[in-house]
C-alpha cells in the first residue's frame, strides 16, 4: 500500500506517457510546405529529442528494479480499487497516474510481471463470488419478492466482476488514459503469444476489450491524413502499418501524393494518433497488384483523380492493442461515403487484400497421402498437369512437383515456372477462399476473407503475381483478393453470409468459378 507520508509533490507530474499523445505544441508553419523525407525525419527527431531531454533519466538498476517494486504496485492498485482511506476523485486521480507513469518507465519483463500479478490477485474474489450465488440461488427458490431476487442479482454481478476493471475505469478518466488502455492490451497480446496457457491474463485482456469497446463508441473522428498532417502523426502510419511495410518517408509521401487517401479515426483524448487506418488508391480499373500502387512513381494526377472511377482498398491497419475491435468495417464505410461525396465518377469500390495463411494451409494439405494421389476435389486439366510436371523431373504428381518447386529457392525468377504454376495457384487459392472453412461454422478460415464478407462485400477474383515482396510470397506465394463492396448489395450479403455461409460473387473469375462447383449451396452469384 502507497504510504500516506509520501509527498503530494511526488504525485503531480506529467507522465510521460501522456507526452507521448500530446507532444510539444508549433504553429504548424514547418508542415505547411511540402517537405522532402530528410527534413521530415530532422523535424522529428528534433522534437523527439525535445522530450527526451524534459525527461527525467531512468538507469538501468532503475529499470531492472521496476522503479517501484511489485509490492508497491500492488499496494498502489489496492488502494486505488477499493478507495482506501475514502480518498476523493482527485487523490484517485493522481495515483492513478502514478502507477501509469510508472508503468510505462519499466522494462517489458517489470510488466509482463506486473499485468500477470493485476490478472491473478485482482480478479474476481471467488469466496464472495460463491456467497452472492448461494444467496441469490436461496431466494430464487424460497422467495417471491422480485425487489429482494433484483438486488442479489446486482451483488451477484458485482462480485463476479473482476477487480481490475475498476483500474481500468479509473485510467481511462485520465487524459490520454484511453490510449495506455490500447498500448497496455497490446502488452497483454504480447505477452499471451508467448504463453497461450495463461488464461487469466487471456480473459484480462478480453475484459478489457470489451470495455473498448463500449469507451470507443461516439468517441472517434474520421480524419483524412494527408503530407501536411503532424509528422507524429505521419510517423504512427509507419509504426503500425502490418500489410505493406513502409520503407522510407518517401515512400509515405508517395502514399499520401495524388491519387491516394489515407483516412484514419482518431479518438478526441488522442486527436494525433490514428486508432485505424485504410490506405486508399484511386485508379481506372480494379486493381490486380500491389506493386503497380505501391512502386509508381507518378500516380494519379490531380486531374485524373476526377476521371477515376475505382476506389481500390489496399491495406487496413489497427494499433495492436484493438485487436478484437471491429473499427475496420465502420472506418471503410464512411470512408466510401466520404469519397462519393468528393468523388461522383467514383463507382466501384473494392479491396486488394491479401490472404495470410493460404502458404500455412497448403503446406498442411500437400500430405504424404496428398503428393501420392492428389485429391479430386481441385480440378486440374491434363494440360495444365503435364506442364507442371515437366518443370520437375522424377515426380508423378502435380502436387508433387508444386511441392517440390515452392520448397526450393529461386523459383519465382524463371518465367517458364512462373506460367507453368500459375493457374495451380490461382486453382488451389480459390478453393481455400471458397471451400475451407473454420472449425464446423460456415465461416471462411481466411481471417481477411471472413472479415470482408461478413461486412457484405463479394468475392470477386484471386489474383496471381499480387504481391510479389518477401512477405506476400512468404505468405500467399504472392496471391491477393479483390473483395468487391456493391453498395446495393451490402446487406443482404452480409445476412446471407452470416447466416449459413453464402459467398457472394461479383466478377467472372473462372477459378472463384470451378471452387464453387464443388459447393454450390454457398455461392450466390450477382
Amino acid at each position: 500500500m502507497l504510504s500516506p507520508a509520501v509527498p503530494l509533490d511526488a504525485l503531480i507530474h506529467t507522465s510521460s506517457y501522456w507526452q507521448k499523445g500530446a507532444p510539444t505544441m508549433r504553429d504548424g508553419s514547418e508542415l505547411s510546405q511540402p517537405l522532402e523525407p530528410a527534413n521530415v525525419r530532422a523535424f522529428w527527431d528534433n522534437l523527439h529529442h525535445e522530450d527526451e531531454t524534459n525527461r527525467p533519466v531512468v538507469t538501468n538498476a532503475q529499470q531492472d528494479s521496476g522503479l517501484m517494486g511489485i509490492a508497491k504496485q500492488r499496494g498502489l492498485v489496492s488502494t486505488i480499487i477499493h478507495k482506501k482511506d475514502h480518498k476523493g476523485a482527485v487523490m484517485l486521480g493522481l495515483y492513478t497516474q502514478r502507477l501509469c507513469d510508472v508503468y510505462e518507465r519499466i522494462g517489458q519483463h517489470a510488466r509482463v510481471v506486473f499485468l500477470q500479478m493485476l490478472s491473478r490477485e485482482f480478479c474476481a474474489t471467488k469466496g464472495r463470488a460463491q456467497e452472492s450465488a448461494r444467496k441469490y440461488l436461496d431466494s430464487i427458490a424460497q422467495s417471491s419478492d422480485p425487489a429482494q431476487s433484483a438486488l442479489l442479482a446486482r451483488s451477484l454481478r458485482d462480485d463476479l466482476t473482476p477487480q481490475y476493471t475498476e483500474l481500468f475505469d479509473q485510467i481511462n478518466r485520465l487524459p490520454g488514459g484511453f490510449a495506455f488502455l490500447v498500448h497496455m492490451r497490446a502488452d497483454m497480446l504480447a505477452q499471451i503469444r508467448k504463453d497461450r496457457d495463461d488464461m487469466a491474463l487471456r480473459a484480462m485482456s478480453d475484459g478489457l476489450m470489451k470495455k473498448l469497446e463500449t469507451w470507443i463508441i461516439g468517441t472517434l473522428d474520421l480524419k483524412r491524413i494527408t503530407w501536411n498532417s503532424p509528422a507524429y502523426t505521419i510517423e504512427r502510419l509507419g509504426q503500425y502499418e502490418s500489410v505493406h511495410a513502409v520503407k522510407s518517408w518517401l515512400d509515405v509521401k508517395r502514399r499520401l501524393g495524388n491519387g491516394r487517401r489515407c483516412f484514419g479515426f482518431f479518438h478526441r483524448s488522442v486527436p494525433m494518433e490514428p486508432l485505424v487506418f485504410v490506405w486508399v488508391a484511386l485508379t481506372n480499373e480494379i486493381s490486380g497488384d500491389v506493386q503497380g500502387i505501391l512502386q509508381e512513381r507518378e500516380p494519379t494526377s490531380a486531374l485524373g483523380e476526377n476521371s477515376a472511377k475505382c476506389a481500390i482498398f489496399y491495406s487496413i491497419n489497427s494499433q495492436p492493442g484493438l485487436s478484437g475491435v471491429d473499427l475496420g468495417n465502420f472506418l471503410i464505410k464512411r470512408v466510401v461515403a466520404v469519397l462519393r461525396a468528393e468523388l461522383p465518377n467514383v463507382n466501384v469500390f473494392c479491396t486488394l487484400s491479401p490472404m495470410p495463411r493460404f502458404r500455412a494451409w497448403l503446406d498442411q494439405w500437400l500430405t504424404q497421402e496428398c503428393l501420392a494421389s492428389p485429391p479430386k476435389e481441385i480440378s486440374i486439366d491434363t494440360k495444365t498437369r503435364d506442364t507442371l510436371l515437366s518443370r520437375v523431373p522424377d515426380v508423378t504428381t502435380w502436387t508433387a512437383a508444386l511441392k517440390h518447386i515452392i520448397d526450393s529457392h529461386g523459383w519465382t525468377s524463371d518465367q517458364q515456372t512462373l506460367d507453368a504454376m500459375e493457374p495451380v495457384v490461382r486453382a488451389l487459392g480459390a478453393h481455400y477462399l471458397v471451400n475451407v472453412k473454420r472449425g464446423k461454422v460456415n465461416s471462411a478460415f481466411d481471417p481477411v476473407a471472413n472479415f470482408h464478407l461478413r461486412n457484405g462485400a463479394c468475392l470477386h477474383r484471386v489474383n496471381w503475381r499480387g504481391n510479389t515482396s518477401y512477405s506476400g510470397l512468404r505468405q500467399s506465394l504472392g496471391l491477393m483478393c479483390n473483395y468487391n463492396y456493391v453498395l446495393d448489395r451490402i446487406e443482404d450479403n452480409n445476412e446471407n453470409y452470416v447466416r449459413d455461409g453464402t459467398i457472394a460473387l461479383s466478377g467472372n473469375d473462372p477459378y472463384i468459378a470451378a471452387a464453387m462447383m464443388s459447393f454450390p449451396s454457398v455461392s450466390a452469384k450477382l
